[in-house]
């Protein structure tokens, strides 16, 4: 996968209109396709941009508060899928934190 195509692929899974967040706060299912793309243009790009000083904003843009995104109140979904939606969040965060560390 080129590093374009993990940018747009990580903004597409988490950012726009059809997201997994956006389609979980639609009542939809958890798109796991579309969420383990994400998972692999991430590893790539924490590969990537391990060295770099810099990321390019579009990437950053869909980090920022990317636990909040999987995070539902409890009335939301079952208890299974919160806390399977809670560990992707925690698991998203923890990526971003890699991706942006030195």
């Amino acid at each position: 996968m080129e590093i374009q195509q993990a940018i747009d692929t990580v903004y597409n899974g988490l950012v726009s209109d059809n997201s997994v967040p956006v389609k979980l706060r639609l009542n939809k299912e958890l798109d796991t396709e579309l969420l383990n793309k994400v998972r692999v243009a991430l590893d790539i790009l924490i590969h990537f941009y391990k060295d770099k000083e810099t990321v390019p904003k579009k990437l950053a843009l869909a980090m920022v508060d990317i636990y909040g995104a999987f995070s539902f109140q409890s009335s939301y979904f079952e208890d299974d899928l919160l806390e399977q939606l809670e560990d992707i969040g925690i698991e998203l965060q923890e990526k971003a934190l890699e991706l942006f560390s030195d």
